[in-house]
């Protein structure tokens, strides 16, 4: 039975007739198959070549066009907060500037030192991420808004290089004409409980590429921001050290011996008013009090600066209507002058849950202990007025500014425009051409499907 079952199948077999397969079937089929290959092999050199061609080429990567240039530089009239693919200054100079700004908005969990540069001239945004500094306090631009200043890094706006030409120490000050800086030896020894001690500060001449005087502070430590100032001229000092103001003239000096003050004005509780402490005619420098007020706006926060003037020849307040008083402030940073009648300064706003700390020790004396500032507001201070004026406030989350001094004393600001923030950043050109070419291999793989059906 088997045999004759073998046998029925064999004759039907016979007759079926044989299958016709198209010419070149087998041969079209390898040409696919190696243009496949030669598709995958030759995005991978692509992108091999463009990843190698965009790390040697990212330093001097070409800008895009720049947002629209003023014919005067000046202080922007908003302040915005850059995206993650804003260009960061050193792969795209952003020119001198005209703010440095940070807080939780600038900040990520990944760029926890993330500040933001805003230019003179226009709306080009660049970020700056490095060392751990707060903005107006140990990141300072100079006064024509060139340079940035953090930790021992002197970085030259223009050209986002770091110039070799700059103090060794943690920045404190500029002098008005941005050409000397006055620095804390950053070689600080910690004592039980919570005490620090400088050694040393010092006043460094670009020019001459040296130290043109130091001044022994000892046991003390002198934190930055805030703490000392430079004349107009460069030529005398002022230096908060705990309860007093050292003044010590910078042309009696070099940098082969420590200098002595020539004069110590007491504080009582107060602090030197800032970088622009010193008053135009160079004899006398700022000073601001410190009280508690019961009206302030925010009741929780009740400190009240009150900005004095004192000569530097005996050390007595000089005569003259007051400047209105600053309450609810958790910080004041003086600019400079207009005149002997109006100073610039900037202010922090506290929010409404900050809470007035006192200040019990050194640590106290520096930015940190200051949470609840919300916002920092650029300020006029008028002799014979109540209020001041208030000429710029950062935006919610932008709570460091430090801007250029130059361009807020003269009073110069410009009407903002649409943001430029740069080329995009390396990452982004790989992201996007790997996204480019998966997009691309799934349109040509149904593209196939659907000619094959």
């Amino acid at each position: 039975m088997t045999a004759r079952l073998s046998e029925a199948l064999r004759h039907l077999a016979a007759d079926v007739p044989p299958a016709r397969v198209p010419d070149g079937l087998f041969d079209a089929a390898r040409r696919r198959h190696r243009r496949g290959r030669a598709a995958v092999a030759g995005a991978l050199a692509v992108l091999v070549l463009l990843l190698g061609t965009g790390y040697a080429l990212h330093p001097v990567a070409l800008p895009l066009p720049a947002a629209p240039r003023h014919d005067t530089p000046g202080l922007p009239s908003k302040l915005v907060d850059p995206p993650l693919r804003t260009a960061s200054v050193g792969y795209s100079a952003p020119g001198a500037a005209a703010m440095l700004f940070g807080g939780p908005a600038v900040r990520t969990n990944w760029f926890e030192t993330r500040m933001g540069v805003v230019a003179a001239d226009s709306d080009r945004y660049r970020v700056l991420d490095g060392d751990p500094a707060v903005a107006g306090f140990e990141a300072t631009l100079s006064p024509d808004g060139r340079y940035v200043w953090m930790g021992a890094t002197l970085l030259d706006l223009t050209s986002g290089k770091t110039t070799p030409n700059r103090p060794d120490g943690y920045p404190l000050a500029f002098a008005p004409n941005g050409k000397r800086l006055v620095y804390a030896d950053d070689d600080t020894t910690f004592t039980s409980p919570n005490t620090y001690s400088t050694p040393y500060v010092g006043v460094y001449d670009r020019d001459r590429g040296t130290d043109v005087l130091r001044v022994r502070v000892g046991t003390t430590w002198v934190p930055p921001g805030r703490t000392a100032a430079l004349s107009s001229d460069g030529g005398d000092l002022a230096l908060q050290v705990r309860d007093e103001v050292w003044l010590t003239r910078v042309d009696d000096a070099d940098a082969d011996r420590f200098a002595e003050p020539y004069r110590k004005l007491p504080l009582a509780g107060g602090r030197l008013a800032g970088a622009g402490s010193w008053l135009p005619d160079g004899r006398s420098v700022a000073l601001l009090g410190r009280s508690t007020c019961t009206d302030c706006p925010v009741p929780s926060y009740p400190r009240t600066w009150t900005l004095a003037v004192r000569s530097t020849v005996d050390g007595s307040p000089l005569a003259g209507a007051a400047f209105p008083p600053l309450r609810s402030r958790s910080f004041v940073h003086l600019l400079g002058w207009r005149s002997a009648d109006e100073a610039v300064a900037l202010v922090g706003v506290p929010g409404p849950k900050a809470v007035d700390l006192p200040e019990e020790h050194d640590i106290a004396w520096g930015p940190y202990h200051e949470v609840g500032t919300e916002a920092v507001e650029l300020v006029v201070l008028r002799r014979g007025t109540t209020t001041p004026e208030v000429l710029f406030r950062t935006p919610e989350g932008i709570t460091d500014l430090s801007v250029a001094a130059d361009l807020a004393i003269s009073g110069a600001v410009r009407e903002s425009g649409r943001p430029h923030y740069g080329p995009p950043p390396f990452w982004a050109l790989a992201v996007g051409f790997v996204l480019a070419v998966l997009v691309t291999r799934l349109v040509l793989a149904l593209l196939r499907r659907r000619r094959d059906r």
